[in-house]
C-alpha cells in the first residue's frame, strides 16, 4: 500500500500544473491532500475527479479559497467508513480535517489527513495547540476501537531543529517553538512514532516546504512540515517513507508511505 500525503495549496492552480499525470505516476493507493482551497462546487466537478479513485473531502465553511482537505482511495482499495468533523465547531468550520478507514490485510486502518493550522496569522498559536491536542484525542479514540492510525499532513510545526535549514534565525518563530514542538511530541508520547525520523534518524536537509517569495528550494532552505505519524505497532509493516522533493507544483512537495 501507498499513501501520499501533500499540501498542494491549490487544487485548481494544482491541476493546471499537471497534479493528476503526477498522481498517475505515482500510482499511490491513497493520497492525501492539504489546502485544497475549493468547496463542494469545485471538488466534485469531472476535472477534479477524472482518475480511478474515490473522493472523500472537507472544505472551509466559512471563507472561500482557505485550507480544505480531501482523501483520495483508489478504486482497488474500499473505503469503509469516513468522518469529517472533530465535534467542535471552532475546528470543522475551517475544514481542516478528514478520516478514511480501509482494511489491510488483517488490520483496521485509520488514515487521519489534516492541515495543521499556522500559528503566526493572527496570533493562533492558542488555536493550533488546542486543534493538534483534538486531533491527538480523536486518534486514540479510534484506537480504542481497534484501529491502527496513520496520522498525515501539513503539520506546520517541526520536530527538531534538524527539520530546517536555518534553527538559529527561527528560533522565535511559529513552527519552532518550544509549546508547539512539545504538543507535536505528545503524539509520540502516545505511541505515535515519526516514521521518517525513526527510519532515517540523522539525514540531513530533507524538507517538504519552501518559501516562494525567497526562492528558498532552489537553495533548499526549507521546513520539513510535511510527515506521517503512525501506531508504533504499524513500524514493522513500513517498507520505506520518501519526500520526494524533486516534484513540483506547490511550495510543498508529496511524502509517499510505502508499507509492504
Amino acid at each position: 500500500m501507498k499513501i501520499i500525503t501533500w499540501n498542494i495549496n491549490g487544487i485548481r492552480a494544482s491541476i493546471k500544473k499537471g497534479l493528476w499525470d503526477k498522481i498517475d505516476i505515482l500510482k499511490p493507493d491513497i493520497f492525501c491532500l492539504q489546502e485544497t482551497k475549493a468547496d463542494s462546487s469545485i471538488m466534485e466537478t469531472a476535472d477534479v475527479t477524472n482518475l480511478d479513485y474515490n473522493l472523500q473531502f472537507n472544505s472551509c465553511k466559512i471563507k472561500k479559497g482557505y485550507s480544505g482537505v480531501a482523501n483520495y482511495s483508489h478504486l482497488d482499495t474500499p473505503l469503509i467508513n469516513t468522518f469529517v468533523s472533530l465535534g467542535e465547531e471552532q475546528f470543522d468550520n475551517e475544514g481542516r480535517y478528514c478520516a478514511t478507514s480501509y482494511n489491510y490485510g488483517n488490520q483496521k486502518i485509520m488514515v487521519i489527513n489534516c492541515y495543521y493550522p499556522q500559528g503566526g496569522r493572527d496570533y493562533r498559536i492558542p488555536f493550533k495547540l488546542e486543534f493538534y491536542n483534538k486531533v491527538l484525542l480523536n486518534a486514540k479514540e479510534f484506537r480504542s476501537q481497534g484501529y491502527k492510525c496513520i496520522l498525515c499532513g501539513d503539520f506546520n510545526t517541526t520536530f527538531a531543529d534538524i527539520d530546517l535549514a536555518r534553527p538559529k534565525e527561527n528560533r522565535k518563530t511559529t513552527g519552532c517553538l518550544p509549546e508547539e514542538r512539545k504538543v507535536l511530541n505528545d503524539f509520540v508520547d502516545n505511541g505515535f512514532v515519526d516514521i521518517f525520523r525513526t527510519l532515517y534518524p540523522d539525514k540531513p536537509d530533507v524538507y517538504s516546504y519552501w518559501d516562494q517569495i525567497t526562492r528558498a528550494r532552489d537553495r533548499n532552505v526549507g521546513w520539513r512540515i510535511d510527515f506521517f505519524l503512525i501506531d508504533e505497532t504499524l513500524i514493522e509493516l513500513v517498507d520505506d517513507v520518501e519526500v520526494l522533493s524533486d516534484i513540483m507544483g506547490s511550495d510543498h512537495c508529496p511524502v509517499i508511505l510505502t508499507l509492504k
